[in-house]
């Protein structure tokens, strides 16, 4: 029973290796030897964020591309490990390796650098020198919260924990939160938090603006406003705040406008790419707008059928009604519709007139 759980357990580990790409597996390796050698150098001065050190005279601005790949904690380095494996199987196949590296970059780089220039500027308000040299950047935590974000922006209607209403779209919040809670008890030092709320800001921008894709660039649906990571009742204040912001940074050039293009490939047919616009709410735009269409040209079909074999009223062919039968056709429609028979003869009198003139008819 013993032997056979074993080899249970070692043909499930060697699949979940053969199966996580070379991107996870060189990111984990390198964690793990710069955990091991930790204990030996104090890797922390030399590939960590220290505010004070990255300006001059010390100047270490490579900090800024390897404090992401440090971690002096075994619980750091398990879960760092776990989420550059699930990173890679969720989204190196949708955006490609070049994009999920570009994402991994941009995310880890300017988190470390923003959360380095924000502790430069306490000190410049406050002169407290513990600002400079008293705080480490270090770890995926930015990163981490990036992942949830663009969780959060492709499976954000998902359930996550029923009983409690609990959707993939609350992660980013709930993950700022608990890292908020480590901060309170002392398990984690505050550069952790800052660094994870860069992390959340920097990777829905990029997300929201600059992230390239087939259907163009970036992501304008409404479910991925920055107000959808509050609580409803700040839904407001926040869809305020961000607007002015957002139309600051368009002034200054920092952000543009989405693009929407719509290219009419056939009369039957309608193809539409929306720049920014999510895969589902395309594919579903689309589908609207080819139905909608396909409904007008069965209608106007359908008129042109009904003109083409609507009788001609001086076609000499014109069945004419007898005196019996125009008779029994008044004395129906009078006891059906409460009709006079001096009505019923009037009209027959001006529908089958081939005298009649008036271009209405």
């Amino acid at each position: 029973m013993a032997s056979g759980l074993m080899v249970n357990a070692r043909l499930s580990a060697t699949s979940f290796v053969h199966e996580t790409s070379i991107v996870a597996k060189l990111g984990c390796v390198l964690l793990s030897l710069l955990y091991a050698l930790s204990y030996v150098v104090n890797l922390l001065k030399f590939f960590g964020i220290t505010p004070g050190n990255l300006i001059p005279p010390n100047f270490w601005i490579w900090t800024i591309v390897t404090h992401q790949f440090l971690e002096v904690n075994f619980v750091g380095l398990i879960f760092g490990c776990l989420v550059l494996v699930f990173s890679s199987r969720s989204f190196e196949q949708t955006w490609n390796v070049i994009g999920f590296l570009t994402f991994f970059g941009i995310v880890t780089v300017l988190s470390g650098l923003l959360t380095g220039a924000f502790y430069l500027f306490c000190y410049m308000v406050t002169f407290n020198i513990a600002y400079l040299f008293d705080i480490s950047i270090y770890g995926l935590g930015a990163y981490t919260a990036g992942i949830l974000v663009a969780l959060k922006q492709s499976k954000g209607d998902q359930m996550l924990v029923g009983t409690l209403g609990i959707y993939i779209k609350h992660l980013p919040l709930l993950f700022i939160l608990l890292i908020l809670l480590l901060k309170l008890v002392g398990f984690v030092q505050s550069s952790s938090l800052v660094h994870v709320s860069f992390g959340t800001l920097v990777s829905w921008t990029y997300l929201r603006f600059y992230q390239s894709h087939s259907r163009g660039r970036g992501d304008s649906a409404e479910k991925f406003a920055f107000q959808t990571f509050f609580p409803s009742p700040l839904d407001g204040p926040v869809g305020i705040l961000s607007n002015t912001i957002f139309n600051i940074l368009l002034k200054v050039k920092i952000c543009r406008k989405t693009s929407y293009r719509y290219d009419v490939g056939a009369p039957s047919k309608i193809t539409i790419t929306l720049s920014g616009v999510d895969a589902l709410d395309a594919e579903r735009r689309r589908n609207k707008a080819i139905k909608a269409l396909d409904e007008r040209l069965q209608k106007a079909e359908t008129n042109q059928e009904a003109t083409t074999e609507w009788p001609d009223l001086d076609d000499e062919q014109t069945p004419i009604i007898s005196s019996g039968n125009k008779k029994q056709m008044e004395d129906n429609v009078s006891s059906s519709s409460g009709s006079s028979p001096s009505d019923i003869v009037r009209i027959d009198v001006e529908t089958s007139s081939p005298s009649d003139e008036n271009p209405l008819l």
